[in-house]
């Protein structure tokens, strides 16, 4: 069997691998919280620039990495050169877990939601009252057994489903935006809610930031198909910093969106239960529920992208591991003919439908983001090691170093220590960090067992 890809991904495929990625969850419910807690038009705005910058700052490092090391594994790759392989085999272990399963679960579950919200009191009254109380799970878990499907056909299946399903996504909520900012319900005046935020309301955006970071996660991923793309030193940085910029354009237009159709005042009275499905709200407010209940299915439909990406990239990241021996070798193997991962494709699936059944999808997206911004800080901190190495010579280098590297990381800090100070997020911010703490303890004591059995 074939052990090294070919290089058969081109730029259009990087840049919708970058962008389906990011475009997901985040931004379909991360504003109607924040919106919610602070009532600030305008303090949304910034946050999500922010966030753009926070993002920005992390792909040009991620970037540096890839084109210095420009192999399949993504974070695990760059954790290993840059601490040794303890280091690769942890972050290996968390990335595919809260990286890229969870993520699959979140954004599918979100998917099916969206999907079925015109028909929800129909299917009540038609199917048994098991199927009608967890319907949101069992379509997320058809999305993710087709899509892993189709990402087993080949590269050149893979790649048409990754850029089909992403300009549709990116049509439709281009649309959806300027048809909002053209409607004549959408009202100006909603800016002047926007205010400075008191001493009270900083921890509200630490905490929004950490969904917003969510929402501007997988600016990494052209990175896990650095051994996959072609002239990896010139098409891994338009990928990478070209998805970035589009997203972060995107997610400013879609935010003026919801603030002119929201009123932030009658927002903050809502129940934080109504106020997740932000796009869905805003549709309704300008156009009526007809309109709205045809834009919730096709945005479910378009959020099938956000699934294909996790699993095209994330399915690559335990073929590098599995191939330095810290999983079954059998898992990095691919297709003789179709060169895909498909055993790796199909645990991640597996895992990522059994996170669906796990929780509620706020429960699993509040653990997934503490998550998130746990591991991409740690990955960031490698460009420090690595840019010492020799192979770093010829990379494309991240600008102003260390400034990208120490802004992401002074973020991360912020809204980690604002989760463990807010009553509603400590929990789930607390069992990020555990779960954290227990892959360090298990990935250290697997070493040390594998290196006694093979010295």
């Amino acid at each position: 069997m074939s052990e090294h890809p070919p290089r058969g991904y081109g730029l259009a495929t990087g840049i919708f691998v970058v962008v389906a990625g990011m475009v997901g969850a985040g931004i379909l419910t991360s504003s109607g919280y924040t919106l919610r807690e602070t009532g600030n038009p305008l303090g949304l705005l910034l946050l999500w620039g922010v966030g753009g910058l926070m993002a920005l700052c992390g792909a040009w490092c991620i970037v540096e990495m890839a084109t210095a090391f420009p192999r399949v594994g993504g974070d695990y790759v760059f954790a290993r050169e840059a601490y040794g392989p303890v280091a690769g085999l942890v972050v290996g272990w968390l990335s595919f877990l809260i990286g890229f399963a969870a993520p699959t679960a979140v954004v599918s579950r979100l998917a099916a939601n969206y999907a079925t919200k015109p028909f929800q009191s129909d299917f009540q009254a038609m199917v048994p009252d098991f199927l009608a109380a967890n319907l949101e799970p069992a379509l997320a878990t058809v999305i993710i057994a087709f899509i892993t499907w189709g990402h087993c056909l080949g590269q050149r299946q893979s790649a048409w489903v990754q850029t089909a399903t992403t300009v549709a996504k990116i049509g439709v909520l281009l649309a959806m935006a300027f048809a909002a900012l053209a409607s004549p319900q959408a009202d100006w005046a909603h800016f002047s809610a926007s205010h400075w935020p008191g001493r009270g309301e900083w921890a509200t955006w630490a905490v929004g930031l950490i969904y917003v970071g969510y929402a501007y996660a997988g600016w990494n991923s052209a990175g896990y198909l650095a051994g996959e793309i072609r002239d990896p030193g010139r098409l891994l940085p338009l990928s990478t910093l070209g998805g970035c910029a589009l997203v972060t354009g995107l997610y400013l237009l879609l935010n003026l969106a919801y603030i002119v159709a929201l009123d932030p005042e009658s927002m903050r009275q809502r129940p934080i239960e109504e106020v997740g499905p932000v796009a869905d709200l805003a549709m309704r407010q300008l156009f009526g529920a007809r309109v709205a209940n045809l834009l919730s299915v096709v945005l479910g439909a378009g959020l099938v992208a956000s699934v294909s990406s996790y699993l095209l990239a994330g399915s690559r990241l335990p073929v590098a591991m599995a191939r330095d021996g810290f999983l079954p070798r059998n898992i990095g193997t691919l297709h003789p003919t179709r060169h895909t991962p498909r055993v790796a494709l199909a645990i991640q699936g597996t895992l990522a439908v059994a996170l669906c059944w796990s929780g509620t999808f706020l429960q699993i997206l509040d653990y997934t983001s503490v998550g998130l911004t746990v591991i991409s800080a740690l990955v960031v901190c490698s460009i420090f090691p690595l840019r010492r190495r020799p192979e770093s010579a010829h990379a494309v280098k991240c600008p102003w170093h260390p400034l990208p590297a120490l802004t992401f990381l002074g973020l991360s800090i912020w809204t980690i220590a604002f989760g463990l100070m807010d009553r509603e997020k400590f929990l789930p911010t607390v069992l990020s960090l555990v779960t954290v703490m227990a892959v360090v303890i298990m990935g250290g004591f697997f070493y040390r067992v594998r290196r006694s059995r093979f010295s």
